[in-house]
């Protein structure tokens, strides 16, 4: 099997016991961060309107990242292309990829949200037309020289400066929830998925065969097929600590928070009534534990899965600064250097 790579997700949530400042800076120092720390990538959410999450566009955030960084790939998790212009989203991410020198992955998704629709004033049922005009011109604009684009919804004649430095363009990978359709659309155009943390354990392992299955029979070498097969990953919450108590006593008021509200919850498939911590706990979605029991968990996971790749959420719900710095080396330092190439872990000292 390939090599297990492991990155970090940002949601720049914003409880009440958080600035913003603590919240923008905090989450762009912790990814710096994840670059000292030996983390393959780290993936930048974009969210409106509400402290679920307080950045709107997250090519602000990684091109400050890309800034202070040499190595550590940085994503869109994900970029809402039925929300942005086009044109916009080609020309601040193809500027991120220059700030980088090449290192952006583009992760996109339709948009979930129907406020977020609202607050930008389009309509909710065009997001499936805007999301597919949105990925063919910006994905025009990047690979071609002078581009003329006539849509239902956008109409451009132009020719994009500064191009990416990836040719003929930055990675793409689809973002899902939940939805078959869309592991189908990505396994079609070979494009790796990154899956939400909803998928349980078996639903993951039944889109990873979807994925394959489709992607050969959409005429794909299944050499290619298995390449992009192990560039999927999966977000989970993750906290690592000393002992397994201190680890779900450090990570519960963050995590509740971000379950606090209906829309969240129901999101991954739990009713509006709240739930006691254990009740989250019980769905393995959150890895919580010393890093024994990390290794195990992930171990675990990978084998039932077929999933490679894990892009770890130590900041959910606003820890403390200080506790996901020391979460983060802990995984980095007593976690990671367990997985072999091979992908095993190591032997528990």
């Amino acid at each position: 099997m390939d090599e297990m790579k492991f990155g970090t997700f940002h949601l720049f949530s914003q409880p009440e016991w958080m600035t913003a400042s603590d919240v923008i800076n905090g989450e762009v120092d912790q990814a710096v961060w994840a670059e000292q720390l030996g983390f393959h990538d780290v993936w930048i959410a974009e969210h409106s309107a509400r402290v679920y999450g307080i950045l709107g566009n997250a090519a602000i955030a990684m091109a400050a990242i890309a800034a202070r960084t040499s190595r550590v790939r940085i994503g869109t998790a994900v970029t809402r292309t039925a929300l942005h212009h086009p044109v916009h989203i080609a020309e601040d991410l193809a500027a991120v990829d220059v700030i980088s020198n090449g290192r952006l992955d583009w992760g996109i998704g339709k948009g979930y949200d129907p406020h977020e629709f609202a607050t930008y004033g389009i309509d909710f049922e065009e997001r499936e037309e805007r999301w597919q005009e949105a990925i063919d011109l910006v994905t025009s604009l990047w690979k071609e020289g002078s581009v003329a684009y006539k849509g239902k919804h956008y109409e451009v004649e132009m020719e994009l400066f500064p191009k990416p430095v990836q040719r003929p363009s930055p990675p793409t990978y689809l973002m899902v929830s939940r939805s078959d359709e869309s592991v189908r659309f990505a396994a079609e155009h070979l494009w790796p998925v990154v899956y939400g943390q909803g998928p349980d354990w078996d639903d993951t392992r039944h889109k990873m065969e979807l994925f394959r299955e489709t992607a050969l029979e959409a005429g794909h070498r299944e050499a290619d097929v298995e390449a992009a097969a192990a560039k999927c990953a999966q977000l989970k919450q993750v906290h690592v600590a000393e002992t397994t108590e201190q680890a779900r006593s450090e990570y519960e008021r963050g995590l509740m928070w971000y379950f606090a509200t209906g829309r969240n919850r129901q999101m991954f498939g739990f009713t509006r009534e709240a739930r006691p911590y254990e009740y989250y706990l019980h769905h393995r979605n959150v890895m919580l534990g010393s890093p024994d029991d990390l290794s195990s968990i992930i171990t675990e996971y990978r084998e039932h899965t077929g999933v490679n790749n894990v892009l770890c959420w130590f900041n959910c719900g606003g820890q403390p600064a200080d506790q996901v710095r020391n979460a983060m080396q802990m995984f980095s330092e007593q976690v990671m250097p367990r997985f072999t190439l091979a992908g095993v872990a190591t032997p528990a000292s």
